[in-house]
């Protein structure tokens, strides 16, 4: 027995030395296998809020996003995606107050091995209050003043009062809700949804509340003062256009103006005021005028108003038709051609004027027999128009052009009377 206990005991060791080699060789080649890599994943994980107390409520929700290093193996690092970790802040039990609540990370389950080495950063610091809510007036800044002659009426804001809720030591700052609206130079009633924004008692921005509603309706009457009134303008026009031409329409800038007098004398006016008369006489194209106004004696034009008068003139649109003999273009030498029919009618529209001195010669019908051999061809007119006609049309809408070789002259012998040739058609040119 003693033998082979001292057997053992020489043994031991080198059997424990083998299997510790064993196992560093197992090691060495799992490693070589699939390496273990330490480094940084390259995507943020975001941070969530979690146990926040009831009636209580973050100042600043944090933005936070961790960037996180850890150990694994190289297989795991290639499977690894976003949704496997998670980041959250445990806020259970928690007073009101600012902390450093350290930022948990977490990875699912089948994702291990994975050692944990760097979580950046590893706390968030924040401020717990208790959520309050309570009502603060409403009020509207007016800045400004209406145009000459206006007057600005009671103001009339809805709501009148609205809710400021989030952290009380921030609400009890709110006492009011503002918004600022102008009225400068306006000269009718002012309606506005404006932007309401809690301020403190010393007049600046209250951060991390919330406003309900964060809007208001303002609605300021604009009226004229007692000894004003507006009146619509009135053109006058005097004189006639010249012949083929018409109006087609007139336009007024502003179309209203404002005059001042007694109570009564304004009153008594009608609801219009006629300008000075505007001349179109032999008008070929819009005529544009500043007339003064016709203003009663005892009565008073604002200054600063000037009136723009517009008559627009345009030419009266007709048509005419014109029967025309074609002009041939480009016949190869040594070739006659016949046009049938030998005229053709072109129908032309636009100002009536134009047409109506139109002379012989302006309108020009070709026909392009340019590298056209003998035979016979189905040409489409071209047409030759004045600037400013503004359309037109021929018929008919293609013409038969025949060509032909010419007949060659045939010598006279000497002592014979000469003979009349027969004569050939050439082209002719309008």
């Amino acid at each position: 027995m003693k033998p082979a206990l001292r057997w053992i005991a020489s043994t031991l060791p080198l059997v424990l030395l083998a299997l510790m080699l064993a196992v560093l060789a197992w090691i060495t080649a799992a490693e070589e296998a699939d390496p273990t890599t330490t480094d940084r994943y390259p995507q943020s994980i975001p941070v969530k809020v979690v146990g926040l107390p009831d009636g209580m409520v973050i100042v600043e929700e944090p933005n936070t996003a961790v960037q996180i290093t850890f150990r694994a193996p190289e297989s795991l690092w290639n499977s690894l995606r976003p949704g496997d970790f998670s980041a959250t802040i445990d806020l259970a039990g928690l007073q009101a107050g600012v902390h450093q609540v350290p930022i948990q990370v977490a990875v699912a389950e089948g994702k291990k091995p994975l050692e944990m080495i760097l979580v950046e950063p590893s706390k968030v610091t924040l401020e717990l209050q208790p959520w309050v809510a309570r009502s603060v007036p409403v009020n509207v800044k007016v800045e400004g003043e209406p145009a000459l002659a206006y007057l600005a009426q009671t103001m009339t804001v809805t709501p009148m009062t609205v809710t400021v809720s989030g952290p009380g030591p921030y609400v009890d700052l709110a006492v009011a809700a503002e918004a600022q609206i102008s009225i400068q130079d306006v000269d009718a009633n002012v309606e506005e949804e404006l932007s309401l924004r809690p301020l403190d008692s010393e007049g600046q921005p209250v951060p991390h509340v919330t406003v309900a509603p964060d809007v208001a309706q303002v609605h300021i009457p604009i009226e004229l003062k007692a000894d004003y009134r507006t009146l619509t303008i009135k053109p006058v026009r005097e004189g006639l256009i010249a012949y083929g031409y018409t109006i087609t329409g007139f336009s007024v800038t502003p179309e209203s103006v404002t005059v001042s007098g007694a109570p009564d004398d304004i009153a008594a006016l009608p609801g219009f005021i006629e300008t000075e008369p505007v001349s179109v006489e032999g008008a070929q194209a819009d005529v544009v005028a500043h007339p003064a106004l016709s203003v009663p004696p005892n009565i008073a034009l604002v200054p600063g108003q000037e009136v723009t008068v517009t008559y627009y003139v345009e030419a009266i649109h007709s048509s005419l038709t014109i029967e025309i003999t074609p002009t041939l273009q480009n016949l190869a030498p040594g070739f006659t051609a016949t046009v049938s029919p030998a005229t053709v009618e072109v129908f032309l529209s636009g100002p009536l004027p134009q047409l109506e001195a139109m002379q012989p010669g302006n309108v020009r019908v070709v026909l392009e027999l340019f590298e056209l051999d003998a035979g016979t061809h189905q040409i489409t007119p071209q047409v030759v128009v004045p600037d400013g006609l503004t359309g037109y049309s021929v018929l008919p809408s293609t013409v038969q052009v025949e060509i032909l070789i010419a007949p060659t002259a045939t010598p006279t012998p000497r002592g014979t009377p000469e003979s009349t040739p027969t004569p050939t058609a050439t082209p002719t040119k309008d």
